[in-house]
């Protein structure tokens, strides 16, 4: 790999120069050696007509890439390493989507912006809470501090999603087990069977006349089923797009049994957590507030923010503002009351977050526990109705060849 450099001499001259290495580091450790101070290094790309087509880079950022990004600016910030160099080496051996990034915001800094002004043309990759942080780290000169408390803060936001995920797959695999199970008795099965039905004629027992027009519908309407299950899942992308309709949505996603209390304990975690990162790094309440609501998933919990936001405006705490117990539990207020009246609102907010992520956790373990002996049962029924919906046609017509 080619590489160009600049360096000052000791008059405070500008060297230009190339040299050749296997990686950016080695580039590093060479001209380390060599007189003077290292002003720039990068890798040496070629121009436009030179015929090498730049790679068109698509999606976004995931959420563990700026977990490690940020742990990794953050050590080596700690350990003396420039801003610009620390990028370049994140930059070296990621992968294509992350390169960009890390190229793109290393070109803005060395224009002679800083990180934060960086950071912000990409706000599908870096949202408001991790802009702020880092320009509060920047202004403060606690960059390295700020950037390892949001560490920490998106990888437990990275361990709840996680756990909720994982907690999903097995009963939604055993829910399309049942499904497909009925589908397939429903449409392939029982259709031909159908011949030998119809030799009962009237006499045929209730249970196979209920599933023979269960059948019946889903063999000549099986397009409408699907078409209706779209139908759903596009009005309810349609109605998060309008602020009305999604709150109106998500206030239903509230009400439902097990999954409302997960979504209700989701959001007060990620308050506790990303509220206790903001106020540690320095960032004021009412602006914290801003910034928290935007990373909250519940448009219901987003509203109430910012009504809390404007209750400490007029002048009233923390724990006043949140005094709504209808989405704010008794026990967070008072915990909140206890950490402002002590001075340690941010350690209070932390324990807080640990809290209702370890019951998030645990309702969802739950909710899936629970769930799975019930879809298995369900599919016990299934199989159990179907065996006996054709048994007692057979039973029958033994019992008529009897009787003849």
């Amino acid at each position: 790999m080619q590489f160009n450099y600049k360096l000052t001499d000791n008059q405070g001259k500008i060297v230009k120069g190339k040299m050749e290495a296997a990686n950016i580091q080695e580039a590093r450790n060479r001209l380390a050696l060599q007189d003077g101070t290292l002003v720039s290094l990068e890798q040496y790309q070629k121009d436009k007509k030179s015929g090498v087509k730049k790679q068109i880079i698509l999606g976004k950022m995931r959420l563990v890439d700026r977990v490690m990004m940020s742990k990794h600016l953050s050590i080596m910030i700690k350990s003396g390493m420039s801003i610009d160099g620390a990028i370049e080496v994140l930059a070296d051996g990621a992968s294509p989507l992350v390169h960009d990034r890390m190229s793109g915001l290393l070109g803005e800094v060395r224009k002679g912006n800083s990180l934060a002004s960086a950071l912000k043309k990409y706000p599908k990759d870096f949202n408001n809470l991790f802009v702020n942080m880092v320009s509060v780290g920047e202004s403060s000169g606690t960059l390295a501090k700020n950037l390892e408390i949001l560490a920490v803060q998106q990888h437990k936001t990275y361990e709840l999603r996680t756990k909720i995920k994982a907690a999903s797959i097995y009963p939604i695999i055993v829910l399309i087990a049942v499904l497909g199970l009925m589908t397939m008795v429903s449409v392939f099965v029982l259709p031909k069977l159908q011949g030998f039905f119809a030799v009962l004629g009237n006499d045929m027992p209730p249970l196979t006349r209920l599933l023979q027009a269960s059948s019946g519908f889903l063999s000549s309407y099986w397009w409408l089923i699907i078409a209706a299950v779209v139908a759903i899942i596009v009005a309810a992308q349609i109605m998060e797009r309008f602020y009305n309709t999604r709150l109106w949505l998500h206030y239903f996603y509230l009400k439902l049994p097990v999954v409302g209390h997960i979504i209700r304990e989701m959001n007060l975690a990620l308050y506790c957590r990303t509220m206790g990162s903001l106020l540690n790094s320095g960032i004021t309440i009412d602006q914290a507030l801003k910034i928290v609501s935007d990373t909250l998933t519940s448009a219901v919990y987003r509203e109430q923010l910012t009504i809390v936001y404007h209750n400490i405006l007029k002048g009233n705490s923390l724990s006043d503002a949140m005094a709504n117990r209808q989405y704010f539990p008794p026990m967070l207020y008072r915990m909140i009351k206890v950490g402002e009246n002590s001075g340690n609102l941010s350690d209070v907010l932390d324990y807080l977050a640990d809290f209702y992520e370890e019951d998030v956790d645990n309702a969802a373990k739950n909710f899936s526990s629970t769930l799975e002996p019930a879809l298995l049962i369900m599919i016990g029924l299934v199989v159990g109705v179907v065996a006996i919906g054709i048994i007692q046609p057979i039973f029958k017509l033994m019992e008529l060849s009897g009787g003849a």
